[in-house]
């Protein structure tokens, strides 16, 4: 009778509930109400430090995430959602225990890493500047320097989480041992022990950190982490007020400014100053924001005070004064200036296409686009025929087209024979009357400069051609050498190496464009401030773009002197570190017109023939030495 039925849809009756319930009600004067079937579900589980597990076993209904049926009764609604509450809870709670076993193994692992045997000592070469070793956490000063690096790697965090990290699981376990039993039971979040160890740790003497940790611990039932903060400050003060003074002139010394970046192209410039100042500071940008204030202007309070604070730092109508100069490094493609919708990036950050445009059009390079114009034609098309028509005007069809392929979808094509694209495209696009057309000449005018004088550039622009399948840098020229290598059926090709160590100013630009940031594995330090590493050690390895990379001075240090790591040049120009653990990460340059750290696919090697973009040599595959 019910072989038909259909199966259970999401929060109703199945066709079978629906015959049962008709025939039961016609035959019995009964309110029939079918109960919806609950499975038990393992929420999560963790091991104890003895070996048990732990498992928590809640509703399955609490589970489904989705919204509740239709015509619920009010009591059933809060039932449910008691259910889902509790879930949460007890999700919470497991968490709590994960976070305090993990606090004790990384405080061993800090343990099976000490400085004395695995750092060079103050007097030996090569060792980490005062200035580093005084930056560094209280609580890491006898693990070795490298140890973060490892953690960084295993967890596949960023090196500023990675230390806090390690520092709060080591001040845990060796300062604060009632908070991590707290935590490890689900008393306390992961939220409150980091802040109870910011708060706590400081105080020197044992003792009094011991007394003041239990009082706090005694009052913590309920408390938010914000109230919680407060009443740790309070106890510390007053059970500890000479070191109070002391550490407040410790955090004076250590007042910072620091750029966060943010979503939708945006970032947050944070100043960490005494509390008296920085609400001087503060109040003085209420009162900017309020005198500048007009009729007619919607700006919000917020938007006025950011407005001064641009405003009284760069000074953009100061008279007398000269003017302020802050060089950004923008990498964006033709179909984003031209009006496409890829992102840019500025200082390695990556901002949307808008934002590049308005930057572009802000220093004078380019026209602003009409708000009703964006995206009004293929992004792609505008791009291949604007730039093909600009370098038109001054070389001809073959150059140009050789400059529009190249410089738009990262070439990977042969200049010389790029003449062969429909010459209409050219033509259409010199007549062209559009917005489109405008910033197309525009940015043609902008590649085509021959000195920075009276714009707001630092140097010149260069085009990047980037081989359309890798998206991995292949060349970086400028307009006149794309059209010369057009015209003499030469070949585009990366900077030849260099007769000594040191690498000349092309191939240093070039290395810098390519790999755009440290090669180390999740760092994210900016090219402008790496050292250009040979992987290879000089003179054994040429100082050529195929053994050189990008690495920040700390992970410079690393690959040459931390002992265990070894780095492994691969053919495809990927780096292989090898961490003491046996854990091997490979990294690659990003991909130009995305983030992606990924290999770039494998190409086929046809013998080089006259006018056919140039592949670099394959990369030396011997590791470099330690």
């Amino acid at each position: 009778m019910f072989d038909d039925a259909d199966a259970v849809p999401e929060g109703r009756w199945s066709a079978l509930e629906e015959r049962l319930r008709a025939g039961l009600v016609a035959v019995l004067p009964l309110r029939v109400e079918l109960i919806e079937q609950r499975r038990p579900v393992v929420l999560a589980s963790a091991s104890h430090g003895n070996g048990r597990t732990l498992r928590s076993v809640v509703d399955g209904a609490a589970l489904t995430g989705g919204v509740e049926p239709e015509g619920l009764p009010l009591a059933r609604l809060l039932e449910r959602g008691a259910g889902h509450l509790r879930a949460a809870a007890e999700a919470q709670r497991v968490q709590s225990e994960a976070a305090a076993q993990q606090a004790r193994a990384l405080a061993a692992f800090a343990a099976a890493r000490p400085a004395s045997a695995l750092d060079r000592t103050d007097t030996e070469v090569g060792a980490a500047a005062a200035a580093s070793r005084a930056a560094r956490p209280a609580a890491l000063t006898a693990v070795s320097e490298w140890a973060v690096d490892e953690v960084m790697v295993a967890l596949r965090l960023s090196a500023p989480a990675t230390s806090a990290l390690l520092t709060d699981s080591i001040t845990l376990v060796q300062q604060l041992p009632a908070t991590l039993a707290a935590l490890e039971v689900g008393d306390l979040t992961w939220a409150h022990a980091r802040m109870l160890c910011e708060v706590l740790a400081p105080i020197a003497e044992d003792t009094v950190r011991g007394q003041v940790e239990a009082r706090v611990l005694a009052r913590a039932g309920g408390k938010n982490v914000s109230a919680l903060r407060v009443a740790a400050k309070r106890a510390v003060l007053r059970a500890d007020a000479s070191a109070a003074a002391r550490r407040l002139a410790a955090a004076v010394r250590d007042r910072s400014v620091r750029v966060h970046p943010g979503a939708d192209g945006m970032a947050s410039l944070t100043a960490t100053l005494p509390v008296p100042v920085a609400r001087a500071c503060y109040r003085m940008l209420e009162a900017y924001a309020l005198d500048c204030a007009t009729p007619g202007d919607g700006r919000t309070t917020d938007q006025r005070m950011v407005d001064c604070l641009v405003d009284l730092l760069l000074r953009p109508d100061a008279d007398g004064r000269p003017p302020v100069r802050a060089q950004l490094t923008v990498v964006a493609g033709v179909g984003t200036l031209t009006g496409g919708d890829e992102p840019g990036e500025v200082d390695g950050q990556p901002v949307p296409a808008e934002l590049v445009r308005a930057l572009a059009a802000a220093l004078g390079l380019l026209p602003p686009t009409p708000p009703d114009n964006h995206a009004a034609t293929d992004p792609d098309t505008a791009a291949d025929t604007d730039t093909g028509t600009a370098a038109d005007t001054d070389s001809g069809t073959a150059a140009g087209t050789a400059a529009d392929t190249d410089a738009d979808t990262a070439a990977g094509t042969d200049p010389a024979k790029s003449d062969s694209a429909p010459a209409d495209t050219d033509t259409e696009g010199s007549t062209g009357t559009g917005t489109g057309g405008q910033a197309s000449a525009a940015l043609a005018e902008l590649l085509n400069l021959r000195s920075v004088a009276g714009t707001g550039l630092a140097e010149l622009p260069r085009i990047a051609v980037i081989d359309e399948l890798s998206g991995q840098l292949r060349a970086l020229t400028f307009p006149s050498e794309i059209r010369r290598t057009a015209t003499t059926g030469q070949s585009l090709r990366p900077p030849p190496p260099t007769a000594g160590y040191q690498p000349s100013a092309a191939l240093q630009r070039f290395v810098r464009a390519r790999d755009r940031r440290c090669r180390f594995p999740g760092c994210r330090a900016p090219a402008e401030r790496c050292d250009l590493d040979h992987n290879t050690r000089y003179p054994d390895g040429a100082t050529s773009c195929d053994n050189l990379c990008c690495l920040c001075r700390h992970h410079h240090r690393l690959s040459h002197q931390a002992p265990g790591w070894t780095m492994h040049r691969l053919p495809d120009g990927g780096l292989q570190w090898t961490t003491p653990t046996g854990d091997r990460v490979t990294t690659h340059p990003p991909r130009y017109g995305t983030d992606d750290d990924l290999p770039p696919p494998p190409e086929p090697r046809p013998t080089p023939t006259a006018g056919a973009l140039g592949h670099p040599a394959p990369p030396d595959d011997e590791p470099a030495p330690f």
